[in-house]
């Protein structure tokens, strides 16, 4: 009965085709969503029975008992009413957040940006109750000129390349069951976990640390040793939102961040390992056991997708709401649709525009590229994956060899790739495969890997780069600024498809001419201690010196953290016109001190920050070779 309707509708359609919408001037530009398909194919990767339909710019639809409605003079909604009562169809708004709460958002990121925002509250999920009407709906809504468009919505799974599997193969045969990704047995194999024992005893984990090297200096690593030894480079006062599914949240390296803070969908699964992983790469506590991670200080949110493509924009929606400008969403989860897949997510119409309001309104999303192998430039994706053509604002990340600089062979690639990371045999928590104490929340593996591993590694040098910022100079960095920052300094990147340089945290530190504090000379017994201060030429600065570190940092605004204890002024002064000053020290002819670090430094960098202030520079030991 609803397919007959089809002729009828696409007939009046046409008709109404001159009819007046109250769409905005300002639609023209608007980031293109994708162009009106000549017909719908649906794909195997699609979810079978639901459709994204989104109503042009203006048109000011809204869902009202069921029934679209408008305040404006629209025939058409009549006939789409009409077409999906008829096709059985149930039909809810796609986005779980307050309409009010939805505008205002938009209003936050277009008066920031400069940008002209989609309307995300024309977003509607349209649910058939046999997927063999699939396609011919979407065709009918697509007839409508109301309607910009209308799509089958894909599948998702996370970002992983368990070593031993081939891509393909494994993605091809992804399926949904219960909301959550079916794997293949031969992927569940590599993926097998010990199922948690209350009564098992539990004991403590190595200590790996020196296992961690995407920690170290460039070109191995981010350097994220040298960042967190700045004030805020731990992550102090920054809020990262993961979007994803499958956390341990009471694993024993990531709870004292990540205990019970879920927020928005309910029913986030556990436990598994996916989402204990990447926070490990970020929170991993810094104690003498387990994984160390880059911004273990950072507070943490889960915002589930529960395993459904038509969940994302809700899930990025809650992560954003609950963080706000200034703190980071991270996007751990790649989708299929009828482009090659698997793809970023932000192919999605409906994923893009949320993913746009978020970074406009101030928001970092760091986002993972998938793990297809995929030419992101491809005319098959339609130019959606061109920066000349729209942009989200996103990070999106890449898969190096691990410590190579080369692309890994599964990473997708492309011009919208900004930096990258490891993408192979990250040590982190969870899965169990190197360390299994007893039970899940005591579980480590050593090969972790995909653009899922490369992602947080990416993550966390920004969150690191931005707060380091933020403490120096009372501001935080715009979303592009960041974005720009972290592929202009990365150490560039080896041979394959473009996935952008490797974060250098050094480097950003630099050009960012953040204060800093560095440590030379003949350190040797009765030799001499350099000492350099660099910060804005003219700025006054006192030099603190100690034997010791403070238990925990002392937050003392608007310097930002203190490391040192029973702090000691030993000099002070302005910083020269060149923008540093060295200070020399005698290193007593002391035998007994070779081999030992006697002491630590740390200055204050006095310059104008609002009507006063300055700030700490990082802290460095000084060690007697």
């Amino acid at each position: 009965m609803a397919l007959s309707l089809f002729p009828t509708l696409g007939l009046l359609a046409g008709l109404l085709a001159g009819t007046p919408i109250a769409a905005q001037s300002d639609s023209a530009q608007l980031a293109p969503l994708g162009l009106k398909p000549s017909q719908t194919i649906v794909h195997e990767h699609h979810q079978g029975e639901q459709l994204i339909l989104k109503f042009v710019h203006g048109s000011d639809v809204r869902l009202r008992g069921g029934q679209f409605v408008s305040a404006n003079d629209l025939p058409e909604l009549v006939q789409i009413n009409q077409q999906l009562a008829a096709s059985g169809a149930s039909i809810r708004r796609l986005i779980e957040r307050p309409e009010a709460e939805l505008d205002a958002w938009r209003a936050e990121g277009e008066a920031r940006s400069g940008l002209v925002l989609h309307d995300l509250n024309l977003f509607f999920l349209v649910e058939l109750p046999d997927a063999d009407q699939l396609g011919a709906n979407c065709d009918a809504c697509n007839s409508f000129d109301l309607v910009e468009l209308a799509y089958p919505v894909g599948t998702l799974s996370d970002p992983v390349a368990p070593r031993g599997t081939e891509l393909p193969e494994l993605s091809s045969t992804l399926s949904m069951t219960g909301g959550l990704p079916r794997l293949p047995s031969a992927a569940i194999g590599l993926l097998s976990r010990t199922v948690w024992q209350p009564n098992a005893p539990q004991l403590p984990a190595p200590d790996y640390e020196s296992d961690q090297g995407y920690r170290r200096a460039a070109p191995l690593g981010i350097d994220a040793d040298y960042g967190q030894n700045f004030s805020g480079g731990r992550g102090e006062g920054t809020t990262i939102a993961d979007v994803e599914t499958g956390w341990t949240h009471d694993h024993e390296d990531i709870r004292h961040k990540s205990l019970n803070q879920f927020i928005g969908l309910a029913g986030a699964p556990y436990p598994w390992d996916h989402g204990t992983a990447v926070l490990g790469e970020l929170v991993g506590e810094d104690n003498a056991t387990g994984v160390k991670g880059s911004v273990h200080q950072a507070d943490v949110l889960m915002s589930s997708h529960l395993g459904s493509v038509a969940n994302i924009p809700t899930a990025i929606a809650n992560a954003t709401a609950a963080a706000g400008p200034g703190d980071f969403v991270v996007l751990e989860v790649q989708c299929y649709s009828s482009a090659p897949s698997p793809h970023p997510c932000e192919y999605d119409a409906a994923i893009f525009a949320t993913v746009q309001t978020a970074t406009a309104a101030g928001t970092h999303v760091f986002a993972a590229a998938g793990n297809g192998a995929n030419n992101l430039d491809s005319s098959a994706y339609g130019g959606l994956f061109d920066r000349n053509v729209r942009d989200s604002g996103a990070v999106m990340c890449g898969a190096s060899d691990g410590s190579s600089l080369n692309t890994a062979s599964f990473s997708n690639y492309g011009t919208r790739l900004d930096v990258h990371g490891w993408g192979f045999d990250v040590t982190t928590t969870g899965y169990g495969d190197l360390y299994n104490g007893g039970s899940v929340q005591t579980e480590y593996t050593a090969a972790f890997s995909g653009t899922s591993s490369a992602t947080p590694i990416v993550t966390g040098a920004g969150v690191m780069v931005h707060s380091i910022h933020r403490e120096a100079f009372g501001r935080g960095l715009e979303p592009l600024t960041l974005r720009s920052l972290l592929a202009s300094t990365g150490t560039p990147q080896g041979s394959g498809g473009r996935i952008g340089p490797r974060p250098n945290v050094r480097a950003a530190i630099a050009q960012l001419a953040i204060p800093t504090v560095s440590v030379g000379g003949s350190l040797i017994p009765g030799g001499s201690v350099e000492i350099t201060i660099a910060g804005p030429p003219g700025s006054r600065f006192k030099l603190g010196f100690s034997r010791q570190l403070l238990a925990a940092p002392a937050h003392l605004p608007p310097l930002g953290y203190r490391y040192l204890a029973k702090l000691q002024t030993t000099a002070s002064g302005k910083i020269g016109a060149a923008g540093s000053t060295i200070l020399s020290y005698p290193i007593p002819n002391n035998g007994g001190l070779s081999g030992q670090t006697v002491g630590y430094v740390q200055a204050a960098v006095y310059f104008r920050r609002g009507t006063a202030g300055g700030s700490f520079t990082n802290y460095l030991p000084i060690e007697v070779q």
